[in-house]
């Protein structure tokens, strides 16, 4: 009886935890492929990913060395890549950028270039594609904020 006891609790147990492995493994798989896809685009350019981070449909990545920004997203089968040089930047802020038409919400770091002809956007958080509330997106986008403003800095003074 007391061996049955064991065994069922054994059971149960693993029924819980085995999920949740899965889930963390599952996770980093997913991690480590977009990681992959963000290197492939810095070996382009004969870089290398120095920091990154992936949340939801979103990855970013930064080249210190050689002062870029790499971001990818996967929303609907729609995958975007893009590329800032940091050397070309001349501002970048944090927008929370509201559609009052289609009730959309999105957080975007603004990059302004030197040229002033054109503007990027690297989003963070769509609530079209991501729910209707903001987790922890606007401190990743803070973070990163803080990252490229530093790298910036480096520019600077070199």
């Amino acid at each position: 009886m007391e061996t049955t006891s064991i065994l069922i609790g054994i059971i149960c147990l693993a029924l819980i935890i085995a999920p949740i492995f899965l889930l963390n493994l599952s996770r980093k798989r997913k991690g480590q492929k977009i990681l992959s896809k963000i290197q492939s685009q810095a070996n382009k350019n004969n870089g290398k990913i120095t920091e990154y981070e992936y949340w939801n449909n979103y990855a970013i990545g930064i080249d210190s060395n050689a002062r870029r920004v790499y971001y990818f997203s996967s929303l609907d089968k729609n995958k975007e890549f893009q590329e800032v040089d940091l050397l070309q930047v001349q501002a970048c802020k944090i927008s929370n950028i509201r559609n009052t038409e289609t009730d959309n919400e999105s957080l975007v770091l603004e990059f302004s270039f030197l040229n002033k002809s054109t503007n990027s956007k690297i989003e963070f958080y769509n609530s079209e594609h991501d729910g209707l509330t903001m987790h922890n997106e606007f401190q990743i986008a803070e973070k990163w904020l803080k990252t490229i403003e530093k790298c910036k800095e480096t520019i600077k003074k070199k």
